[in-house]
């Protein structure tokens, strides 16, 4: 990272020292941008690149930080981190086994940082997938790692009401669940409280009322991977679920401007035109009030 970025970023966190922070470590989904294979302008060399998706939990009157989903992209992200905190996580969430959330695992492993013992939370079926899986079992063999399965029995609605301290809570989502639950979570800090949902199948497909959790927080980062149906020509969309930024936007377009001010739009693929500014999509978005979020963000807590 420049220098005067690290210092931007370092002003920047040094606002409010009193709150904990959100801070986004990157946007893309799982195959990041450029993406492998992809042969179009949006991925030709020279092009931006978009880390994937993955946020810190920074608290600072401790100097401690969370990592929420380990990208492939770990070791740059952990760049971002501001001068001041501890060089390593204090813990990591990880929400489901597709591979921009869970493999940058393998950095915390002896080929690597060789960590000792770091908390890992995840869900059930994904602490099972890990420790039955190399070469993730190693991780445990060797401490590198300590296991933390959570149950996420709560409903997103009934967790916000049941909210009374900082912390990270989680609640499953219906996602593609090949080899374990999807999680998605709600970040509380001492003032406000954040919800991300990164991956999710068809809103209609959830039973949960995504207008309704949007209301009950004051920031909203949401699965943004296709902007719409004609995105990647040739591909069967239904295999690869997830609500159009289009759908999205039909959806919240009742709520006023400061609901709508409050989703954050996130995980895009390398495809999605939201990645350009000139884009007439993005346009379409930040005209309706909806904002996307950004490598390097800050949400006060």
């Amino acid at each position: 990272m420049k220098p005067n970025i690290r210092i931007w970023i370092g002003i920047l966190c040094s606002l409010q020292l009193s709150a904990q922070k959100l801070m986004v470590l990157g946007r893309a989904q799982d195959a990041g941008k450029p993406q492998l294979g992809c042969e179009k302008e949006c991925c030709q060399p020279g092009v931006t690149k978009g880390n994937v998706v993955s946020l810190a939990w920074l608290e600072p009157d401790s100097a401690q930080w969370t990592l929420i989903e380990a990208s492939p992209d770990i070791s740059e992200q952990f760049q971002l981190i501001p001068q001041g905190y501890a060089r390593l996580p204090k813990a990591v969430y990880v929400s489901h086994a597709h591979i921009g959330h869970y493999t940058g695992l393998m950095y915390f492993g002896r080929e690597a940082c060789n960590t000792h013992l770091l908390p890992l939370f995840c869900g059930e079926r994904m602490a099972e997938f890990l420790t039955q899986n190399g070469p993730w079992s190693q991780l445990f063999e060797l401490q590198n790692l300590k296991l933390h399965p959570q149950k996420a029995s709560l409903k997103a609605a009934d967790l916000i009401t049941q909210l009374d301290s900082a912390g990270i809570y989680v609640f499953k989502v219906p996602h593609r669940d090949e080899f374990s639950e999807t999680l998605a979570y709600i970040i509380k800090g001492k003032s406000k409280t954040a919800l991300f949902i990164p991956d999710i199948d068809k809103w209609q497909l959830w039973d949960e009322d995504i207008v309704e959790l949007v209301q009950a927080v004051d920031y909203a980062l949401l699965d943004a991977t296709f902007y719409n149906a004609e995105e990647l020509p040739g591909r069967d969309m239904s295999e690869i679920p997830h609500p159009f930024v289009v759908e999205s936007m039909a959806l919240f377009d009742p709520l006023d401007a400061e609901e709508k001010a409050k989703i954050h739009f996130i995980h895009l693929n390398h495809s999605n035109p939201l990645w350009n500014p000139q884009s007439e999509a993005f346009k379409e978005v930040e005209a309706k009030g909806y904002r996307l979020a950004w490598k390097g963000q800050i949400f006060n807590l």
